[in-house]
C-alpha cells in the first residue's frame, strides 16, 4: 500500500486515545496461556503482531473467547499442548516467547514467519535453551527454528546485548521448570524486563533478583488474573510528535507512572523545546515555534529512534541518536532504514557507527520506502506534516502491525491522508 500524507496548512489542535500497549498485550497473552484457570484481558491490542501471539497461545492449547474490548482465556496450567508448528507472522516478541514456551512441550515444534521475521537473530536464545537440554534447529541462527524439550531447569546464562526479549522468554518459563536466569554482559532495553516482571507478578509469579544480573523465581506456577492493558507510549509518541511539530495534541489513556521504556519520549520532547503537560492519564504536547536538535541515548528505548528521527528532521541543528547499534536486528535494519528513508524525502541523515546523525532543516517531500517496517512508515508520516510537499509512503500496510488506528488518528487531527495504491 502507498499512503500519501499531506503537510498541514494550519496548526493541529486535537486529541486521540492511545491504543493499548503491544508489549503488555504480548506478555499477558502468554501469562494467561500458562495460568491455571480463566483469565480476563481488558483493553487488549488487536494488531498484526499481537494477533500472532493470540494465534500462538491458541496453538499451544489455550481456549480463547475474543470480543472487541476483552479476551477470555482458559489457560493450560503450565502444560502447553504440542502444536507441531506456530506461524509468528512478523512478530519478534511472539517468536522469542513462543520458542521458549514450546520448549517445555516435549514434542518437536516448528516456529516460522514472514520475510521480516526471518532476519531476527535467535542464536542467543537457542544457545541458552541448548544449555538446559533443549534440542534446537535453525537457519544459521535465524528463523525458521525448531525446538524439542523438555528443558532441565537449574541455571541458564543468556546474552541479552541484542535484545531483552531473550530474557523475557526465559522468565516466562522459569517458574514452571525451576530456572534461574543469569545475564552475560550488558543488557539492551532493560525497562522491558521490568515490564515483564510486573505482568508476571499480576499472574502470581514472583522473582528475587540482583538488578539485571540474575533472576530466580520464588513461585512455581501461574494464577489466572483480570488484567487491563494500559495505553501504549510507543504508539502515542508519534501523535505527541505531531503536537510538537505543529499545534497541540493530547493523548489520553497513558499512565504517567507506567514502566514502559518509551515513556522517555516525554523527556525528549521537553529537551527539544516543546511544551509538555502531563496528568494522571494523559500527555499533551504543544509546539513552541522551534524545536532544537538534541543528543539522546536510546539504548533502553530503541523503538523511539524512528519518531525522534522524524522530529530531528524538522528541528534546528543536529540531532545525534546514540546507543542504537542493536537497531540493525529489528523488523528492518533500522539504522539503514531510518537514514535511507529520510534521505529519500530530502533530509541529511547518516549512520556514524552505532549512532544516527540527522541535520535538521526542511523536509522536501516525495516518495520513500518504509522497508516493510511499521515504525519507519509512521516516522515518514510524522515527518510529512511540516514538509514542503506530500510524502508518499511505500509499504504503509505494515503500520497495522502495531498501530491499526494510526491513519484514522491522523485524520482525526485534521491531517490529510490518502491511499493512492493498494
Amino acid at each position: 500500500m502507498i499512503l500519501r500524507v499531506y503537510p498541514v496548512d494550519e496548526q493541529v489542535d486535537g486529541w486521540v486515545k492511545a491504543p493499548p500497549s503491544k508489549s503488555y498485550t504480548h506478555r499477558v497473552l502468554f501469562a494467561s496461556l500458562l495460568a491455571c484457570g480463566d483469565s480476563l484481558i481488558l483493553n487488549p491490542l488487536y494488531s498484526g503482531d499481537t494477533k500472532a501471539s493470540l494465534t500462538a497461545v491458541e496453538r499451544l492449547g489455550a481456549e480463547v473467547n475474543a470480543s472487541r474490548d476483552y479476551l477470555e482465556i482458559k489457560g493450560v496450567c503450565g502444560d502447553p499442548a504440542p502444536p507441531a508448528w506456530i506461524d509468528c507472522a512478523g512478530s519478534g516478541t511472539t517468536l522469542r516467547i513462543a520458542t521458549a514456551v514450546s520448549s517445555i512441550v516435549g514434542e518437536p515444534v516448528l516456529l516460522y514467519g514472514d520475510s521480516t521475521l526471518r532476519r531476527r537473530p535467535m542464536n542467543p536464545l537457542l544457545n541458552a535453551l541448548n544449555s538446559i537440554g533443549v534440542k534446537t534447529m535453525s537457519r544459521n541462527g535465524y528463523p525458521p527454528v525448531a525446538v524439542k524439550g523438555p528443558p532441565s531447569g537449574g541455571v541458564v546464562e543468556i546474552d541479552a546485548r541484542i535484545s531483552s526479549q531473550y530474557v523475557t522468554a526465559l522468565l516466562m518459563i522459569a517458574p514452571l521448570i525451576g530456572l534461574r536466569v543469569e545475564t552475560v554482559g550488558p543488557v539492551a532495553s532493560k525497562p522491558y524486563i521490568d515490564l515483564t516482571l510486573r505482568v508476571l507478578e499480576e499472574f502470581g509469579v514472583e522473582f528475587v533478583r540482583e538488578g539485571y544480573e540474575w533472576f530466580e523465581p520464588v513461585s512455581d506456577g501461574y494464577e489466572p488474573a483480570v488484567y487491563r492493558v494500559p495505553g501504549d507510549y510507543s504508539s502515542a509518541s508519534f501523535m505527541l510528535a505531531i503536537g510538537a511539530l505543529t499545534g497541540r495534541v493530547k493523548v489520553v489513556g497513558v499512565d504517567a507512572g507506567d514502566l514502559q521504556a518509551d515513556k522517555k519520549i516525554v523527556e525528549i520532547l521537553e529537551d527539544m523545546g516543546a511544551k509538555v503537560r502531563t496528568g494522571r492519564d494523559y500527555v499533551e504536547v504543544e509546539n513552541t515555534g522551534v524545536l532544537n536538535g538534541v543528543r539522546v541515548d536510546l539504548r533502553d528505548s530503541p523503538d523511539l529512534a524512528p519518531v525522534v528521527s522524524a522530529l530531528a528532521a524538522n528541528a534546528r541543528g543536529v540531532t545525534v541518536i546514540e546507543g542504537v547499534g542493536h537497531l540493525v536486528f529489528k523488523e528492518s535494519n533500522r539504522i539503514k532504514s531510518i537514514t535511507s528513508a529520510l534521505r529519500m524525502i530530502g533530509v541529511n541523515a547518516r549512520r556514524d557507527g552505532g549512532r544516527i546523525v540527522i541535520e535538521g532543516g526542511k523536509v522536501k517531500g516525495g516518495r520513500a520506502d518504509s522497508f516493510n517496517d511499521h515504525r519507519i512508515a509512521m516516522m515518514l508520516a510524522v515527518a510529512a506534516v511540516k514538509a514542503d510537499g506530500p510524502v508518499e509512503i511505500m509499504g504503509a500496510e505494515r503500520i497495522k502491525d502495531s498501530y491499526p488506528s494510526f491513519v484514522d488518528h491522523l485524520s482525526m487531527l485534521g491531517i490529510g491522508v490518502e491511499v493512492i495504491a493498494e
